[in-house]
């Protein structure tokens, strides 16, 4: 008779575990909370899904713990990129790589990834219980163990039409299991259904966790003149000051909102940010908005520049490096009226700005919410689990995706991350049985 596993979750780990263990002979449940499996999937890489990344994966990703993550990466090598893009190919999707290394469905349809994995989990009979809350996790003392889960049905408020959260309890039962693989997602993005019920179930099994925290995300900051800045996009450099040092330096567009900064770039650093700020340090971003100019250069040609341009308009001559809101604000920062000439306004004050534009300093006062982060950031320590993402405090019990404590930059590595945990686990919990 097949081991009986159960998945729970699912999201892009927990489809692929199903795949994984089901191709390895296993019998297959996956239970998932909401009222169908893969909603985050379908949100990613703006609906265009970017699968993964060929580039080198090696410091394309954090965790609290250094020493295990650099033993990730060798785990990581048996589940890689071209592994993942193998996958696809064998349940029908091509696949396009992009100069930066994202691979994408060749339709840049997020939809046909999570159809293609519903289709592979159909054909390799695992069922799929959908609007499946697990209540509890009982491991037993020989091996295996029991879920507790509640069912839910949809109620109809017009026939034939499901309406949104609206569900009733219809059962709760016992499900026995042989091994078990938690795939129950982070926190981010709430409204895919990642709701952290996941880290409450694994600390009743003896794990710890790193605090959760947004990552991939926007940075709140300090300074009303955001308010003028909503809506600007510039091309720039962000540093990451964690106290008076540079910690990450990123660069690419940045988009300035009514409440801070967005983008790219910040979105690489957020990580970093979230954590420092939930240790109650003090936290900076320093822009350049002319990264295209030498600085050094640039000040030494100030006098020369003042005297040819003198009959210009402090906002004309500004506006000419960079957006013109932008120029606004570094001129009422430095006390300049944007009408008077820069002959009036003088080679020092123009000094002042371009220095200004060159490291525009704002106070990061807090990520934004979970439920605008693409991903989170802490979780189950990855010394908690073997190369195989087992337990290593529950036996038979496996942990993957974002419920561990690695999270990637953007660019498909959270995703890969997804891909190369679930699978590693789901083949190890099928065959663990033919290893006793």
């Amino acid at each position: 008779m097949a081991d009986k596993i159960v998945v729970a979750g699912g999201g892009a780990s927990g489809l692929m575990a199903a795949v994984s263990a089901a191709r390895n002979g296993a019998d297959v449940t996956i239970l998932e909370h909401m009222d169908r499996v893969g909603k985050k999937l379908l949100m990613t890489g703006n609906g265009r899904c970017n699968l993964t990344n060929m580039s080198d994966v090696h410091g394309k990703y954090y965790s609290s713990d250094a020493d295990s993550l650099n033993r990730i990466y060798d785990t990581l090598v048996r589940f890689d990129a071209e592994k993942t893009r193998e996958f696809f190919r064998g349940i029908g999707l091509y696949t396009k790589e992009k100069r930066d290394g994202g691979v994408y469905p060749v339709s840049e349809q997020a939809s046909i990834v999570l159809d293609v994995l519903r289709s592979a989990c159909d054909m390799l009979g695992v069922q799929i219980r959908t609007d499946c809350e697990v209540i509890s996790v009982k491991p037993a003392r020989t091996g295996g163990g029991t879920v507790h889960v509640a069912q839910y049905v949809r109620t109809n408020q017009e026939k034939g039409k499901s309406v949104g959260k609206n569900r009733v309890l219809s059962k709760k039962e016992d499900i026995i299991y042989d091994r078990l693989i938690f795939a129950a997602g982070g926190q981010a993005a709430s409204v895919s259904g990642s709701d952290g019920s996941g880290y409450r179930l694994i600390k009743t099994l003896g794990h710890s966790i790193v605090e959760p925290l947004p990552a991939l995300v926007q940075l709140r900051c300090d300074g009303a003149f955001f308010k003028v800045l909503s809506g600007v996009r510039a091309q720039g450099i962000v540093r990451l000051l964690i106290g008076e040092q540079e910690v990450a330096c990123e660069e690419g567009e940045l988009q300035l909102t009514d409440y801070g900064i967005s983008g790219i770039p910040v979105f690489q650093l957020s990580r970093l940010a979230s954590r420092a700020i939930y240790d109650r340090k003090k936290c900076e971003a320093a822009i350049n908005f002319i990264p295209y100019i030498e600085r050094t250069d640039f000040e030494g040609s100030i006098r020369h520049h003042v005297r040819e341009f003198a009959h210009k308009t402090v906002e004309e001559y500004l506006s000419g490096l960079v957006h013109k809101k932008i120029a606004g604000v570094v001129c009422k920062q430095n006390r300049i009226t944007m009408g008077e000439t820069v002959g009036q306004a003088g080679a020092d004050s123009i000094r002042d700005c371009i220095r200004m534009l060159a490291d525009f300093r704002v106070k990061i006062t807090s990520p934004n919410s979970f439920e605008h982060a693409q991903v989170c950031c802490g979780g189950v320590p990855l010394g908690e689990v073997d190369e195989n993402f087992m337990s290593r405090k529950c036996a038979g019990i496996y942990i993957v995706g974002e419920l561990l404590d690695c999270d990637g930059i953007c660019g498909g590595y959270n995703l890969q991350w997804a891909w190369a945990t679930g699978a590693i686990a789901g083949a190890a919990a099928a065959l663990q049985g033919d290893r006793k």
